[in-house]
């Protein structure tokens, strides 16, 4: 009887084992994604911030597998008031002026040149129908040490139309050649508050925005942005960029973002963009990417370097002029000091030898003013 009972035990403890093993071979294996972690509800977990410089925060996060599902974004640091500075602002061409005076052509000369990446198109057509919200008038940039604000105003017109589709935002080049390594975008935004929903930042780790010639359709396409390094508060830095419609303004659109992307000097060529199509940042520079006669509903601007003067070696630097310089007065002839020299003639200069017993005669000397000796 004990016998039995030993077995039966030992039978028992057999099923729930090979049951076991059965729940676990039936679980799902998770599959590796490149995405970014989509928000659950499920689970909680608080990214991390980190000091690191943004090149090794990149490269981890680039590299890094998926550990958790986030549920909460918990921000410890928001931006307050905006800042800019009046040394740091681009003018860009106002379609909506043209219109509101009536021109007979929508797109003006020398706003629109496709062949230097410059594009003036708020439009759908060459004359079509005009959108105030993407029509970029000025961009401005400026920092009060903690964060960097940027700043791009629409044709008045735009207030309280920005569409959901609208996509605005700013491409940063850290390292003066011409090419972006970083494009802070905000999409579909309709708060008056800081806020980091619809904002990400993708980084160019390849170095190939641009093709071979930045701002130049050469017919070569890189990679362009391939990098996510946030999305609306997802990545090592929950409090890394923000927008928001300017309260006081709703025809402009306020960007802020944290010095972490920054060379230490602060140096920096930064450019402004809007855009109601969509557009992957891995199709950057749209001249590369798409064709001139069929890419409309864009506007960009010409290009600043903060910190730093203009300079020719940027592509897509904004006109400027050099100063020419003051010339210098020319230096006068020298007068001789003294009494001027009274001019005599040759029969002076016999008579005043005569009196002083010369007894030869005497000639006048223009070089040395005097009367000389024939001798």
């Amino acid at each position: 009887m004990k016998r039995k009972l030993i077995k039966l035990v030992a039978f028992s403890l057999l099923v729930f084992l090979l049951g076991c093993s059965k729940l676990q071979a039936e679980a799902p294996t998770p599959v590796p994604t490149d995405k970014p972690v989509a928000a659950s509800v499920e689970e909680t977990a608080v990214p991390t911030s980190t000091n690191a410089p943004v090149e090794e925060v990149a490269a981890q996060l680039a590299t890094e597998e998926p550990t958790a599902v986030i549920t909460e974004i918990i921000h410890e640091a928001i931006p307050d008031v905006s800042k800019y500075s009046s040394a740091e602002r681009i003018d860009d061409c106002s379609t909506g002026e043209r219109v509101a005076l009536g021109a007979t052509t929508l797109i003006g000369v020398a706003c629109d040149n496709w062949k230097k990446a410059k594009l003036e198109r708020p439009a759908d057509a060459p004359n079509g129908t005009y959108y105030p919200f993407i029509d970029i008038v000025r961009a401005e940039m400026g920092s009060n040490q903690v964060w960097m604000f940027a700043k791009i105003n629409l044709y008045k017109d735009a207030a309280g139309q920005l569409p959901p589709e609208l996509s605005l935002g700013f491409e940063i080049d850290t390292d003066l050649d011409s090419r972006g390594e970083y494009l802070i975008l905000a999409n579909g935004l309709s708060s008056t508050e800081w806020t980091t929903d619809g904002v990400q930042i993708w980084w160019d780790q390849t170095k190939d925005v641009g093709g071979a010639k930045p701002h130049v359709p050469d017919g070569t396409v890189g990679d362009g942005y391939e990098t996510l390094l946030f999305d609306a508060g997802q990545g090592l830095d929950a409090d890394l960029a923000w927008a928001r419609i300017n309260p006081e303004n709703g025809a402009s659109v306020e960007f802020a973002f944290k010095p972490d992307l920054l060379p230490e000097n602060k140096v920096f060529v930064w450019w402004a963009w809007a855009t109601l199509n969509p557009v992957s940042p891995v199709d950057m520079e749209l001249v590369d990417s798409q064709k001139d006669t069929e890419t409309w509903m864009f506007d960009n601007t010409c290009s600043k370097i903060f910190n730093g003067k203009p300079s020719k070696m940027i592509v897509n630097i904004c006109e400027f002029v050099i100063p020419t310089p003051t010339p210098l007065p020319t230096e006068q002839p020298r007068v001789p000091s003294g009494p001027s020299c009274v001019v005599k003639s040759d029969a002076q200069c016999n008579a005043e030898a005569n009196i002083n017993g010369g007894g030869f005669p005497w000639w006048w000397d223009n070089s040395s003013c005097s009367c000389q000796p024939t001798n």
